[in-house]
């Protein structure tokens, strides 16, 4: 998204990419993708300038996140914000933050975290209760994604979904259902009948589309194609798109260009959003005012979060009434403000953010590096991180996450 609308508004760039590590997810082909600086001494970068782009970044310790370093060196979040702002502040790199958000929303934000951002070149977050939480340092501006729907035509759009939809399938005449086992308590049976009753109600096969393939969705949708089919539904209505269609633009056309979404995913419920396509988004016990909500709310989408997972049917339905194509030129719209800013501010050469003193950094760092007071926080994160060397134990946690999936449902 960031290089297609930049690139519309800017001549001449040239994009690289960096993560934590150096390992793409596997439904993203950029190209090479570096790893950021493992410690602030290591803090080096030869672009003109970077933005870190959304997501829950605005972070801080090595007991959570998706990846697990030793303390030895910087965390995930920190390797995320800290060092391109270390190196803002020196003057060597613009580093811009935008529409980005803060996890854990229940959890005070360090207030070291907040002053050291305030020496990166700009900040921006994705929602109000960020904003809150950073105490009202910075502004908010939509995620870009809400202008999806505009970086191809609709022509476009309808080849693409054409060449991924099984036979019988129709564009616009399928429900696309996505649910990812940790946002399930054993209830995959319950969301199984809210998705047939919206299928039921409004006509529609179903279509079982993996978002999140790192938390092994294939496996959780296959669960829950087998108890549809026992419940009744023909097998013939309930398919899943070919494995070639794991990609960012495949899988955003069998989303948006559905009939209607039902999903666990805050990726997935913005990309219907972005397309003025009914949805249902069920976030987890006790999250239906949390980062998924906020997001939405930021762009004006006041609908489609279910409070509880009984309420999937009816929040579908009233997702149907609304006047999503209204709403979707508004979020649109809002998107694309926020990335002429940004171009605008691309577009200065920047010498030096706020000066960073060593006290602020070495005050971050020992908030980075601060054992958790929860020994379960602490045990889980060594576990993770001697998952990522074995092959065999990560084989073993994948089947220890299916066999509590099935021991639920059957």
């Amino acid at each position: 998204m960031y290089k297609h609308l930049l690139e519309e508004r800017l001549s001449g760039l040239e994009f690289g990419y960096y993560s934590p590590t150096s390992k793409p997810a596997e439904i993203m082909d950029y190209g090479p993708i570096k790893a950021l600086p493992e410690t602030v001494e290591s803090v080096e970068f030869e672009e003109d300038a970077l933005i870190l782009c959304g997501g829950e970044a605005l972070w801080i310790g090595h007991s959570s996140g998706t990846y697990n370093f030793p303390r030895s060196t910087l965390s995930a979040f920190a390797r995320l914000w800290l060092g391109p702002t270390v190196a803002a502040s020196r003057g060597s790199i613009d580093f811009f933050v935008h529409s980005a958000g803060a996890p854990h929303a229940r959890l005070e934000v360090p207030a070291g975290v907040v002053g050291a951002l305030s020496s990166a070149t700009g900040v921006s977050v994705r929602d109000e209760v960020t904003a809150r939480r950073l105490g009202n340092r910075f502004s908010v501006q939509v995620d870009p994604i809400f202008a999806l729907s505009t970086i191809l035509t609709p022509q476009q759009w309808e080849r693409e979904v054409q060449k991924w939809l099984p036979e019988g399938f129709a564009a616009n005449r399928y429900l696309a259902a996505h649910v990812s086992a940790p946002y399930l308590m054993n209830d995959l049976r319950d969301w199984c009948e809210q998705v047939a009753d919206v299928a039921k109600n409004h006509k529609m096969p179903i279509l079982m589309v993996p978002v999140c393939h790192f938390m092994d969705d294939h496996y959780t949708l296959e669960t829950a194609r087998q108890i549809l089919i026992a419940t009744g539904v023909d097998a013939r209505q309930i398919q899943s798109p070919p494995d070639q269609s794991r990609s960012v633009i495949a899988t955003a056309a069998l989303l948006g260009m559905s009939g209607g979404v039902i999903t666990s995913s805050l990726h997935a419920c913005v990309t219907a959003a972005a397309f003025g396509t009914p949805f249902a988004v069920y976030a987890g016990k006790d999250q239906e005012d949390g980062k998924h909500r906020q997001t939405l709310l930021a762009a004006g989408i006041d609908y489609g979060i279910a409070r509880d997972m009984l309420s999937i049917a009816t929040t579908f339905a009233n997702s149907v009434r609304r006047n999503r194509e209204a709403v979707r030129q508004k979020a649109s719209a809002l998107a694309l403000q926020g990335i002429d800013q940004l171009a605008d501010k691309l577009a200065i050469r920047h010498e030096q953010a706020r000066s960073l003193s060593q006290e602020a950094i070495d005050a971050v760092l020992l908030h980075d590096t601060a054992p958790t007071r929860q020994l379960h926080w602490e045990t889980k994160r060594t576990i993770l991180r001697w998952l990522q060397k074995s092959d065999f134990l990560a084989k073993l946690l994948v089947s220890r996450h299916r066999a509590r999936l099935r021991r639920g449902v059957f």
